[in-house]
């Protein structure tokens, strides 16, 4: 006889499936573990030109919900007494060095894990398929330059966390791949967990895809560069990925002390204004009383999300093959957050705004991968967004004419049309109150004009 919760869970799977099929997602596998219980979904194919039906043992991309894995794995270090996250970064990579020195000789590994570093972080250099992946893209690493000041804002950041992958290396005198291996994945038993397309290519898998012309595409290349896979490099089912987030809820397992836990789940460092904090590694938020840990993750046309309310024993997650997947999984976890915790996660509401008030906001932003040119036009704000640097993909540009935005808080933007639809940006100002960032994507990019 099924249980209330299951009866609950299948409603909401339910509602996945025509969700799916409205958005062009070709596939999801989705679960929830609440109070010892897990129940899980599958929907859609693998792959639109060589489709099977996805299941819920079907390996997907979990993208940057690895870099919890990372910090996990270095939180175990740090308990055996080989790592020390307030001891700057040069202690264990005497060599490392970005374009800044000061950021150079003062980052710490606690900086690596809270994205306060500052520097240039979304280059997905091909440093090659060897061992020395990592450290070669670590070299590479002199010539990144500072978006913000070291330590002062919240800018996400993927090459923090390849560092924190050599570190790993360095100290375990095994490869990233394999010291997570004898770290996280077999301790929690996580058996189907992978980084090697070689290894996922035994199992059933997905692979990414893009809405063009009304119809899903298969992108290519499937495997982000191996120098970069501290930061999203893992594939694992869905089962797997439960697993994890049971384990981070205090499931009983000894990998890692209560103590460490609470401290990877403590609010660090202020993240963005509109979310909360930022733990080691981890998106915190609070809604309802209830703290909530999340952390998504994108790859070439796969996403992911994975949500843990400890107060409620609760984790879920979706992982989805298409670049709408966001959409999906937004959908999936309010679902379940509404129906599960009572939480109902907040919508932005739009400020009226005259045009004076929006003038201030108008300039160009440049960061790694973007530009927003942000303009009046018959008082309206437009944002132009041109894209100039990615992760590697034939990806296609879509839906790029000029979007536009309104103001929903304090310095706070939401983009009302178009392919970004829904985001939200921030402005951080300087000491004579002047904009000097806008803050998208979770990303700083710099006041150019």
């Amino acid at each position: 006889m099924a249980t209330d919760n299951q009866s609950k869970f299948d409603d909401i799977a339910e509602h996945v499936e025509s969700w799916r099929g409205e958005l062009d997602v070709p596939g999801a596998a989705f679960g929830l573990s609440i109070d010892g219980e897990s129940f899980s979904g599958a929907a859609g194919v693998t792959n639109v030109e060589h489709p099977l039906p996805v299941r819920d043992e079907t390996i997907f991309q979990i993208g940057s919900i690895t870099k919890t894995v990372t910090a996990t794995a270095m939180m175990r270090l740090v308990e055996q007494g080989q790592l020390d996250l307030q001891t700057p970064v040069r202690a264990y990579l005497p060599d490392f060095k970005v374009r800044d020195e000061g950021a150079s000789e003062h980052v710490t590994v606690w900086h690596l894990l809270t994205h306060r570093a500052g520097w240039t972080g979304d280059i997905f250099t091909d440093t090659g398929g060897g061992d020395d992946a990592a450290a070669r893209y670590l070299h590479g690493m002199a010539e990144f330059e500072q978006l913000a000041p070291f330590n002062q804002h919240f800018s996400y950041n993927n090459a923090s966390f390849c560092v924190a992958g050599r570190i790993i290396e360095v100290l375990t005198g095994a490869s990233y791949e394999a010291a997570i291996h004898e770290l996280i994945f077999e301790p929690l038993g996580m058996a189907r967990s992978f980084f090697f397309p070689h290894e996922v290519m035994l199992h059933r898998f997905a692979v990414g895809h893009q809405v063009v012309d009304g119809a899903p595409k298969v992108l290519s290349p499937w495997a982000i560069p191996r120098g970069m896979n501290a930061a999203g490099g893992i594939s694992c089912h869905i089962q797997d990925l439960l697993r994890y987030g049971a384990f981070h809820l205090g499931d009983g397992s000894p990998l890692l002390r209560p103590e460490s836990l609470a401290a990877m789940q403590k609010r660090q460092t202020p993240s963005l204004p509109y979310l909360g904090h930022c733990g080691l590694a981890w998106m915190i938020s609070r809604e309802a009383g209830a703290t909530r840990l999340w952390h998504t993750g994108g790859t070439n046309g796969q996403n992911a999300i994975l949500t843990l309310v400890p107060q409620h024993q609760l984790a879920l997650g979706m992982m989805t093959n298409g670049d709408r997947g966001p959409t999906l999984y937004d959908r999936f976890n309010k679902a379940i957050l509404r129906e599960f915790c009572r939480i109902e996660l907040p919508e932005p509401q739009v400020i009226a705004s005259s045009a004076e008030e929006l003038a201030q906001y108008a300039g160009k932003y440049r960061g790694t991968m973007r530009e927003i040119h942000l303009r009046l036009d018959e008082g309206r704000l437009l944002a132009d967004i041109r894209y100039h640097g990615d992760f590697p993909s034939d990806m296609e540009s879509t839906d790029m004419a000029p979007a536009e935005v309104a103001r929903c808080g304090d310095d706070q933007l939401l983009i009302l049309e178009g392919a970004h639809k829904d985001t939200r940006a921030d402005f951080i100002r300087g000491a004579k109150n002047e904009i000097r960032y806008l803050r998208f994507g979770s990303r700083m990019h710099p006041r150019r004009d």
